[in-house]
């Protein structure tokens, strides 16, 4: 019998005596969760912050360059964090030279020595291309996909193990810089409450009150009011605009 077999094998005895181990119904071996608990932190994503700096760079370039897309590169703040799955970056860049289209980047040749680029893509490709791939990400410990609809949008960390690499999927966040905003004071009232009074003018059909201030809710009645108002504020617009196309003409 093999192990994948043994582990569930049907209990014959009335009690396990595994310990770590319990019966369930079926009388199948089952293990308690905190005996297969080895502690390991498994890394599924890594946590890139991003400095506000940055994002504001990429939309003033974005606006420059029209619908071509372009790269900038950057660097990874080293030891500021012991989080394994969370990284912080510079908010200094640098502009490689290059030759761009609204498809692609020609890199000409440059003297700079930074472990994140950044590149941009066109609204709504929000994932690396083939040649993303094989001509930038790789060269790189960390590539991030810019869009000027959505912002960072996409991210690869190569994670060097010996001499390969694994690239890691990352989750882009801006540090906007104001910390954690406590609004704990701030209460939320729902306007259509009980307690909720609406107060409203209503007027007669040659635009006089009709009424003093009443409190009500809102309904039909007040639409209608509210609407015959405007269109009121509406022709008195229009018949200044007529009077003043006529003292000028």
């Amino acid at each position: 019998m093999n192990s994948t077999l043994s582990a569930l094998s049907v209990i014959t005895d009335d009690e396990d005596k595994t310990p770590g181990n319990t019966k369930n119904k079926c009388g199948l071996m089952k293990s308690n969760d905190s005996a297969w608990d080895s502690g390991i932190n498994i890394i599924r994503s890594v946590k890139v912050i991003i400095p506000l700096k940055l994002l504001v760079i990429c939309n003033h370039i974005s606006r420059m360059v029209d619908d071509n897309e372009f790269s900038i590169v950057t660097d990874i703040i080293k030891d500021q964090s012991n989080k394994i799955d969370e990284l912080r970056l510079s908010e200094e860049y640098y502009i490689p030279k290059q030759k761009v289209t609204s498809c692609s980047i020609d890199y000409e040749a440059d003297s700079y020595d930074h472990n994140v680029v950044i590149h941009r893509h066109p609204d709504g490709l929000n994932n690396f291309s083939s040649t993303d791939h094989s001509f930038i990400n790789q060269n790189f410990e960390l590539s991030l996909l810019f869009t000027q609809k959505d912002g960072f949008v996409n991210g690869i960390y190569n994670m060097k193990v010996n001499e390969a690499i694994i690239p890691l999927p990352v989750t882009p966040v801006i540090d906007y810089g104001i910390g954690i905003i406590d609004i704990s004071n701030i209460e939320s009232k729902n306007i259509f409450d009980k307690d909720f009074t609406f107060k409203t003018e209503k007027k007669n059909d040659y635009g006089g009150r009709k009424d003093n201030f009443r409190s009500s809710y809102i309904d039909e009645e007040d639409i209608k009011w509210e609407i015959m108002e405007l269109r009121g504020r509406v022709d008195l617009i229009e018949e200044m605009m007529a009077y003043e196309t006529g003292m000028t003409g």
